[in-house]
């Protein structure tokens, strides 16, 4: 979509000799920039594929035996 803005800006300028023809194809020029942003930006949001196993009351980490080495 971004790349039809500078063509039609040139066909703007080749057809200079009729008026109508040449402001029509700028100002269809004009929001092609705001369009292309909208139309990219326009999708829906990702689904969130990690969940957090965090569970505040669990101590299985802190009950387990460990060996403490002392240096």
């Amino acid at each position: 979509m971004m790349g039809m803005r500078i063509p039609l800006m040139l066909a703007a300028a080749a057809f200079y000799q009729i008026p109508w023809l040449a402001v029509g194809l700028l100002v269809l020029s004009i929001p092609l920039p705001w369009v292309a942003v909208l139309v990219a930006n326009d999708r829906l949001p990702r689904k969130a594929e990690k969940v957090s196993h965090f569970r505040p009351g669990r101590r299985e980490l802190e009950q387990r035996s460990h060996t403490v080495i002392d240096n």
